[in-house]
Parts: C-alpha cells; sequence; structure tokens
C-alpha cells in the first residue's frame, strides 16, 4: 500500500469573491475499517449474481465483469435463519432501501432473499463500486448485519465520458483494450463565438496483446511505446503493454462529441464519446453577506488503546485551510468568524457544541465553510454504525465517545440556515486504525463511511458533497505532498489557487474544483485513491478567486 493517509445555471462571482449563501467545506480524515473486529464467527450472509455466474459467495468484495445486472440475491444462511422472520430483513442497494424491489422465499439451506434491480429505474448498478447491505433481527433480539461491495473491473473509467466495447468476431482474445484519457479530464467546452478549437489529447492504452492503433476523431495519433511512455503507472490491466498518447486536435464549431478509439492487434476495440457543447456567457454576481468557517484537524489522540493510531498530517491540513480563508484568495475571512479546533482543542464537546452554536451564526445569505481532518470508522462491533473520530474517542465506547454521523446529520439539518453546503469529505485512512495485535484492522467487514457521508449529508437543490475516496480505498497523505498533507487536502488547496481554473476566467467553480482534484489524485495515487461527488446545482458555483498577476 502506498505510503498515505489511510485518510439551472448559475451566475459567477467577482474575482476576489467566494459565492454562495451557503457553502460548507468539510474535510474528514477516516480510517479504513474498524478497529478491532469482534470474535470471528460463521456467515450468516453470502451474495449471488446469477446473471454473472457468480456462486453464492461470504467474501464481502467481488470483482465483477460488468455492472448489468438484473438480479443480487442474498442468502440468509441457517441456523440463524430460522429464527429470522420475513419481515425482519432490510436491504439496501448503493445506500438505498430495495423493500419495493425484494422478494424472500425459504430455501434448503436457509432464506433466500431476490433483489430485482429492474423493477423500478434508478436501482441498477453503476461502474466503479457498488455496496449490497443487508440487516436482520431474529426472534431474541439480536441484529445480524453485512455488507458487500460489487466492484467492477472498468471502476477507473471516467463517468463524465461514454464507453462502448466491440470485441473481434473472429478473435480468441476477447479482452478489449483499456483506454484511459488524462486530458481532457471532462466534457469539451467551446467559446460562445469561436469557429473551431484545438484541443490537447493525452492517454494510455492497454492490451492484453499489443495497442495496434488510437484514433481520435477517426485520425490515428503517433503512440510512444515501452521505454518511450514516461508516465507512471495507472494501476491498469495489462500495463506492461500499455502505449501513450499526446495529439492535438481541432474541433469545429458544429461537432457534438469527439470519439476516441484504442484497436488491438486481434482487432477488439475499445472507444469513448467525449461531449463537446458550447458556452453561453454568464454574469459575475458579488457577494454580499459575512463569511464564517469552522476549521478542525485532529491528529493527535488522547486514548490509543483498541489500534488507534495518530494521523500525521490531518492538522497541518487544517492549518493551512483556515491561512488559505484568510487570503484575498480564499475569501478574506474575518479571524473572529473563523474557529480553529485542533488536537486537543477537537473534543466530542467541543465539537458538539460549535455544530451547536457556532455554525449557527451564518444566516441565509451568508457562507459557511466546515473544515474537519480526523478517522472515520464503523463501530467495530456494530458495523452497520459509523462515526467520525474525536480528540477524546475511546474506540472501545464509540458509541458513547465518537461523534455519530447521524447526530452530525441532524445538528446540520437543525442549525445551518444558509442556503447552499458543499461537504468535501477525506475518509478511510490505511495508517489509522488497527487491531489489537496490531493486523489489518478492515477485517470481514467493509468500510462504508465515504458512501454515507454523500448519501446522509447530500440534501438535494443547493447542495453538494465530495469524498476523497471511493468505498474501501485508502486516503493517503505524504511529505511529498506540499511537505506534509493530505493528497486530497493538497490538490484542494492547488485547485482553489489557481490550478482548477480550467477556462481561465479567473474564478474556481465547485465543478472545477471537483474535476481537478479527482484528476489529480486519481494519478498521483496511481488510481488507488477516486474521489466522488454529488454536485446538485452546484456546478458553477464560485468557490476562490485567483490572483490574475500571479501564476496558475
Amino acid at each position: 500500500m502506498i505510503e498515505g493517509k489511510t485518510r439551472p445555471r448559475k451566475r459567477r462571482a467577482a474575482p476576489g469573491m467566494l459565492v454562495g449563501p451557503l457553502a460548507i467545506l468539510f474535510l474528514l480524515a477516516a480510517t479504513a475499517a474498524p478497529l478491532q473486529s469482534p470474535p470471528a464467527q460463521a456467515a450468516v450472509f453470502e451474495v449471488e449474481l446469477p446473471d454473472l455466474n457468480v456462486a453464492p459467495t461470504s467474501q464481502p468484495e467481488v470483482v465483477i465483469p460488468t455492472p448489468d445486472v438484473d438480479t443480487i440475491v442474498l442468502h440468509v444462511l441457517r441456523p440463524q435463519a430460522d429464527l429470522i422472520d420475513y419481515g425482519q430483513i432490510g436491504t439496501q442497494v448503493n445506500g438505498q432501501s430495495t423493500g419495493l424491489l425484494t422478494d424472500i422465499n425459504t430455501g434448503p439451506r436457509g432464506k433466500i432473499v431476490r433483489i430485482n434491480l429492474r423493477r423500478y429505474p434508478g436501482y441498477g448498478l453503476v461502474a466503479g463500486r457498488n455496496t449490497v447491505e443487508i440487516t436482520a433481527h431474529n426472534q431474541r433480539g439480536r441484529t445480524f448485519y453485512a455488507s458487500f461491495v460489487l466492484r467492477t473491473a472498468t471502476e477507473n473509467r471516467n463517468q463524465d465520458f461514454t464507453y462502448q466495447v466491440s470485441p473481434a468476431a473472429n478473435s480468441k482474445q476477447q479482452v478489449p483494450p483499456e483506454l484511459v484519457l488524462l486530458e481532457p479530464e471532462h466534457e469539451i467546452t467551446l467559446p460562445p463565438v469561436a469557429r473551431a478549437q484545438k484541443v490537447r489529447f493525452v492517454g494510455v492504452a492497454t492490451a492484453a496483446g499489443s495497442v495496434a492503433r488510437v484514433t481520435i476523431g477517426g485520425e490515428s495519433v503517433p503512440l510512444k511505446r515501452g521505454r518511450e511512455v514516461t508516465l507512471r503507472g495507472l494501476g491498469l490491466v495489462n500495463e506492461n503493454n500499455r502505449v501513450s498518447f499526446d495529439a492535438v486536435y481541432t474541433i469545429g464549431g458544429d461537432v457534438t462529441e469527439v470519439v476516441v478509439e484504442a484497436t488491438d492487434a486481434a482487432g477488439n476495440r475499445t472507444s469513448l464519446q467525449i461531449p463537446v457543447r458550447r458556452s453561453e456567457p454568464q454574469t459575475a454576481e458579488a457577494f454580499s453577506g459575512k463569511k464564517y468557517a469552522l476549521v478542525v484537524g485532529i491528529s493527535k489522540f488522547a486514548n490509543h488503546a483498541g489500534g488507534l493510531n495518530d494521523l500525521k498530517y490531518a492538522d497541518a491540513d487544517a492549518q493551512a485551510i483556515a491561512r488559505f480563508l484568510q487570503t484575498p484568495a480564499g475569501g478574506r475571512f474575518r479571524a473572529e468568524n473563523l474557529l480553529l479546533l485542533v488536537n486537543e482543542q477537537a473534543t466530542l464537546a467541543a465539537l458538539q457544541s460549535a455544530m451547536k452554536n457556532f455554525i449557527v451564526r451564518a444566516g441565509p445569505d451568508d457562507l459557511l465553510l466546515i473544515f474537519l481532518a480526523s478517522h472515520g470508522s464503523p463501530d467495530p462491533f456494530a458495523p452497520q454504525n459509523l462515526y467520525f473520530l474525536t480528540h477524546d474517542t475511546d474506540v472501545d465506547r464509540m458509541a458513547d465517545t465518537a461523534f455519530a454521523m447521524k447526530d452530525f446529520k441532524r445538528l446540520l439539518d437543525s442549525n445551518v440556515r444558509t442556503r447552499r453546503m458543499i461537504l468535501f469529505v477525506d475518509t478511510c485512512h490505511s495508517a489509522g486504525l488497527t487491531g489489537s495485535r496490531g493486523e489489518s484492522s478492515r477485517g470481514l467487514e467493509n468500510n462504508l463511511v465515504n458512501l454515507y457521508a454523500e448519501k446522509l449529508l447530500y440534501q438535494e437543490e443547493g447542495k453538494a458533497v465530495i469524498t476523497s475516496s471511493d468505498v474501501n480505498e485508502s486516503s493517503q497523505e505524504s511529505p511529498r505532498w506540499g511537505g506534509g498533507h493530505g493528497v486530497f487536502t493538497y490538490f484542494l488547496l492547488e485547485g482553489m489557487r489557481g490550478m482548477a481554473d480550467s477556462n481561465v476566467d479567473l474564478v474556481v467553480t465547485v465543478g472545477e474544483l471537483f474535476r481537478f482534484v479527482r484528476q489529480r489524485v486519481r494519478l498521483d495515487t496511481e488510481y488507488r485513491q477516486n474521489p466522488r461527488m454529488l454536485l446538485g446545482t452546484n456546478d458553477n458555483l464560485a468557490i476562490s478567486a485567483v490572483n490574475s498577476s500571479g501564476q496558475r
């Protein structure tokens, strides 16, 4: 494992101003798994995917070739199944209840829970990581829970592009090439009046045999092979057989998409379609409200029993964010409106007080930013319960000493009066929690902190949630990033300072910032860390201004 934290159209703001009646900047540095696993016991649940010929398994993570799945089958095994009534079984897929999709019957090994993903729209699996959860209560009041991660082999594909695979008709080798586009990182936007524009395309392709050619808009581009490829590894399949390309392609004003295609020596093809749209003029909107920020960073913890380890740079991340917010580009936050809690100051009581008494000071037209860098973890004895760890957390008593995610959501809903909320969630750190004997803390449980940070804290229009990594991934920190930062925080700061300003209008928006951070984090961690985002209507919400006289 890499060293690290294993941690309809909006008007833009005038340069030098942050926008948004509300924006919440929220970073959580969390660990990859529970601290300490309960005693081993026989499996109660198994997952089966009949469409893909995946036999019943109790393994917590299953790699599947495609997200095209109609049915998920969960098995509740005997002897526990005999004491569990039908009505006491609940299931979720990607954090969404699937009760209306579920049929339960009795089989020779116990109860069979069949989830029909096609019964209603909006429940299909996605390319990447999907979660399946099942909870059951028996007649004696005992609760059983399990989670499964279904990870597609194409999880690293850019969600902004459309992919198509065309196997060769007579080829024995039906594994298509893998194609990763590093630039552009998202849809191509043409200026309002430009007739044509040159766009740089940079990418990598791999194949089981060899890559025969790569085309852009039907035109072949030069390929670099072997030692000519200077890009670092991306963790792709067949990476020993990779090629890279770097070409400029001219896009006409009437073009609506550009197709990039890789073909291997056997004739198998993989193509991706990049949308092209023409931008519309936007009028800047000045921000006139007050600005408040709650900034929290916890690297030092009071209680290390149960395998809780200190972090290296969570406090440094928080301090860097606090400094940036007080600069002209960051919005010139007044010192009296910025609450910084670091290490010993960030107890459970202090954080609860801040969530009750500080954030409520921001009115409907004000700006509120929340940054929290710490650990996050499921309860090792009740993994369905998720927590943010404070300085004084006792991991053996997380229900009493850690900040429950459901309580954080309740206080957020009750006390935030501002109209927009942006949550940056940096969770799941490999260097954080270990078992009492020093073994890896993940055990047989999945870490769903990032998933539920999105699902619980996202609130419809005007709200956005960004997480630093995907389910079961490790958020990393290291001296290599700015002398000592989490990789997510490092690129977050770089993006807000101007590197994310993709259209060079001197304003960094939420959408620009996310796309920049996501791509840079993915590349710098060899695709081991993949940030996610629910944007809501905040794509064009301005986050920071760029100093026109400085360097981008």
